[in-house]
């Protein structure tokens, strides 16, 4: 088996220098389809890599190497099906070159394609052309909110695949989901470790758009958790220029900002979410920042000053759609710890995250928290987008009644 191996890497050498010039691509992925006798050609000299004479099985390798792409579905099922261990370690051995060869030929396809009038299989592409779009599927019919922006979808496509680890990415994206959030993790170290060396001497490095962007784009469409939070995404992500590219109004600047949007969307844990909020903020990204200031709210297990920021940031976009996801907080009695300055000396005091939520619901339906007995709140809360959450001081013998009150305003203000 080794010496099956030190040939493939030797055909390897030997394939790459013998190449000649390529013909002109089509754009048109179908011209990619294999023919039926180059299949056939290709399952019968796999067969043969388990012939019993030596001479044989070396012709056979030799033969499959000059097939390329060709022989890539013979390979596989070579490497993954095959009976004979000789013939699974020597399709293994010749398969990355033969993926590789196909991968570069559906690029080719992809790139040629300019005008984008062909589907093309290339992993991730479809998604993030979907992403970027904002497409949404009624009744079997395909809408789009932003349908001009296929050229920029493409370009980003591009940047993406051509980014350090962005083309395993992108191909992890159709395999095993554990194996996608696995590379999704191990990426987000690499990152970190490349901006932040632990290393003397090591140059760090600045993380380019594309890198990070390729990361957030495959950690968006990972169905499970990326594994034990090690090392944040935030501390290379708020440096690689991505806040700055998506404040802008261009093509590439509205596809990126769709992809961090679709990124924000699929945070679940209350850190994450919390970290994801403050970046929406900070990229003025709005309704991101709303719909997760929303989640949090509604959210189990976030901690509760996570949550009193969640209310300032739906006070301050005057989010009154919202309100249905803060009265789910009504029932929080999670402490808000704040300090406070009385007579000259720091007193600790807490707030409730219900009390805090009432207080939010009453300023965004323009109410008076006075009349609903919280004590001392600030007159024009809200105004500038201001929320001191850790003043909704609403004392016990009121509470009851305070809640009651909004129920009956709500019954009247459905």
């Amino acid at each position: 088996m080794l010496r099956a191996c030190v040939t493939c890497a030797a055909l390897v050498v030997v394939g790459a220098a013998a190449s000649a010039a390529p013909p002109a691509v089509s754009p048109d992925p179908k011209s990619l389809v294999v023919a039926p006798e180059d299949v056939t050609k290709a399952r019968d000299l796999v067969q043969k890599l388990g012939s019993e004479t030596y001479l044989d099985r070396e012709h056979a390798e030799h033969e499959l190497a000059a097939m390329g792409r060709l022989a890539r579905v013979a390979l596989l099922d070579g490497a993954n099906l095959d009976p004979d261990p000789e013939v699974r370690a020597r399709c293994r051995c010749l398969l990355p070159r033969a993926t590789a060869e196909e991968t570069k030929a559906r690029l080719d396809a992809f790139l040629a394609d300019t005008d984008g009038k062909y589907d093309h299989d290339l992993p991730g592409w479809q998604k993030l052309r979907s992403t970027v779009r904002g497409e949404w599927k009624m009744f079997g019919w395909t809408f789009a909110a932003r349908p001009t922006l296929d050229k920029a979808a493409r370009a980003l496509f591009i940047e993406f695949f051509e980014a350090p680890g962005g083309r395993q990415l992108l191909a992890a994206l159709s395999g095993p989901p554990q194996d996608l959030a696995q590379l999704v993790a191990t990426r987000r170290t690499d990152l970190y470790n490349a901006r932040f060396p632990r290393v003397g001497g090591v140059t760090s490095h600045n993380p380019s758009v594309a890198e990070v962007g390729v990361v957030l784009f495959a950690e968006s469409l990972a169905p499970v958790p990326s594994g034990p939070r090690v090392m944040p995404i935030t501390s290379v992500l708020t440096i690689s220029g991505i806040p700055a590219l998506v404040r802008g109004s261009d093509d590439r600047a509205v596809a990126m900002r769709a992809v961090m949007s679709g990124w924000f969307d699929s945070r679940t844990d209350p850190v994450d979410m919390y970290q994801a909020m403050t970046l929406a903020t900070t990229m003025q990204n709005d309704d991101a920042a709303g719909r997760l200031a929303a989640r949090m709210m509604a959210a189990a297990g976030t901690p509760g000053v996570y949550k009193g920021q969640a209310l300032v940031t739906l006070v301050r976009l005057k989010a009154v759609d919202r309100v249905p996801m803060i009265e789910k907080a009504f029932t929080d009695t999670t402490a808000l710890p704040t300090n406070k300055v009385v007579n000259g000396m720091v007193v600790r005091d807490s707030i409730e995250v219900r009390d805090a939520a009432l207080a939010a619901a009453l300023v965004m339906t323009g109410q008076d928290p006075d009349d609903y007995g919280f004590e001392g709140f600030p007159k024009g809360t809200g105004q500038g987008g201001l929320f001191p959450y850790n003043l909704a001081k609403l004392p016990e013998a009121k509470r009851k009644g305070a809640f009651e009150k909004w129920k009956a305003w709500r019954e009247k203000n459905p």
